[in-house]
């Protein structure tokens, strides 16, 4: 892993006695810590939580939103814990919308939020923890070994259809040339400002995001990251962090 953690992440996994290749890893230039570790940090500097407020919930549906709030000393800070079949794979929705607040306010109180994530926070970061990191909150599991191409014929490229917004004309394209079309134009047309927007425009695109995650799970992450530091960012705008 490349060395670009910060340098007070060091410091605060330091204080627990953890290195940060065995705290976290990178995930396409985004360092990401493990549940476990922010866990250690919590109990190391004496946090200790509220009860949490339900701020919505629908078991049948499996929407669950709450409000947590932590104190560390005289500082206090409170953040929201989400979780759905949008954005949770988890069978338990309760405990991922818990973990996901409580890791927050853990990165607020100790001055991490912002340089940092927390692995809950979004599937994508979870699928591409490296088989090396143990101890996470999802097994990534075991690639699945690739069989060779016969060798007495040479593998064909294998191509995606792709649709012209304008003349909605089909033309099949090598699978790279795919990948890259579909990237930039969510990247590209991603709104900046209001996060209903950015949920709307994330389920209008749900079927080409499920195509970049089977073509190419790098691509994907990028953009799934890039959806996360914009819903931060319009987030700290409406709060006036």
């Amino acid at each position: 892993m490349r060395d670009d953690v910060p340098d007070k992440v060091k410091e605060t996994l330091k204080e627990i006695g953890m290195t940060p290749s065995q705290a976290g890893w990178n995930c396409h230039g985004t360092y990401v810590l493990l549940h476990k570790a922010l866990e250690k940090v919590a109990v190391h500097k004496k946090i200790v939580f509220s009860q949490p407020s339900i701020l919505e919930c629908n078991s049948e549906k499996k929407v669950v939103s709450l409000l947590v709030t932590g104190n560390m000393g005289d500082k206090s800070e409170w953040s929201i814990g989400e979780a759905s079949p949008l954005n949770n794979k988890n069978s338990y929705p309760y405990a991922m919308a818990e973990k996901r607040a409580k890791d927050r306010v853990i990165l607020k109180l100790v001055g991490l939020h912002g340089d940092v994530y927390a692995e809950d926070e979004a599937d994508a970061f979870k699928e591409e923890r490296p088989d090396s990191i143990k101890g996470g909150t999802m097994d990534n599991g075991s690639k699945e070994e690739k069989e060779d191409p016969p060798k007495d014929e040479p593998p064909k490229e294998k191509t995606i259809d792709v649709k012209d917004a304008q003349s909605d004309k089909v033309e099949s394209v090598p699978v790279k040339e795919g990948v890259d079309i579909i990237k930039s134009v969510i990247m590209t047309f991603m709104p900046e400002d209001d996060i209903e927007a950015l949920r709307r425009f994330k389920n209008i695109n749900a079927e080409a995001l499920k195509t970049l995650k089977e073509l190419d799970a790098n691509a994907f992450g990028e953009v799934s990251t890039a959806f996360i530091k914009k819903a931060d960012k319009i987030k700290s705008k409406q709060i006036g962090e």
